[in-house]
């Protein structure tokens, strides 16, 4: 990972009026930005997590039900 500040930097998107238009309803539109930075983490987030479970798999086969019970107990702070 980069060790240098974490700076912005402009892009343009494309998204559907209506979308665009719920968020700024939300957020303000000076939230927006914000709200799609926390949107791409978030999907960057999943994508990470299946990247780690299908590597996982992959290496040690599909979880048993047992695994499967026992994160789910995790995720509900069992």
């Amino acid at each position: 990972m980069n060790s240098q500040p974490d700076t912005t930097v402009k892009k343009s998107v494309t998204i559907q009026r209506s979308l665009a238009e719920e968020i700024e309803s939300r957020t303000g539109a000076r939230g927006f930005s914000r709200f799609m930075a926390d949107a791409a983490r978030h999907r960057l987030a999943l994508l990470e997590a299946a990247e780690i479970t299908a590597e996982h798999q992959e290496n040690h086969g599909r979880f048993t039900e047992a695994e499967i019970a026992e994160a789910e107990r995790a995720w509900r702070g069992e």
